[in-house]
């Protein structure tokens, strides 16, 4: 009988496990928050990086491109002088 009695005492939460409950999940939502934060800043980093490398890759595209629009006129005004 008093085991019976015992076991019904203790299937109710104490409030010092209550509490700590309550810390471990929000450590843990805490925890979650800033390895999210920092991954995002990593990421945008990356990003603006990679959109840096992209504007360079592209300038100098255009610039080839007008290198190879010249090339092409002054062909033309050779081919053009010949005959």
């Amino acid at each position: 009988m008093e085991q019976l009695q015992e076991t019904k005492e203790r299937r109710t939460v104490s409030l010092v496990e209550l509490i700590g409950v309550a810390i471990l999940v929000t450590g843990s939502v805490l925890m979650f928050w800033k390895t999210t934060d920092i991954r995002l800043s990593a990421l945008e980093i990356r990003m603006n990086q990679k959109e840096q490398t992209d504007k360079q890759i592209s300038d100098k595209l255009d610039k080839l491109q007008d290198g190879i629009n010249d090339v092409r006129l002054t062909l033309k005004d050779k081919q053009d002088r010949k005959q």
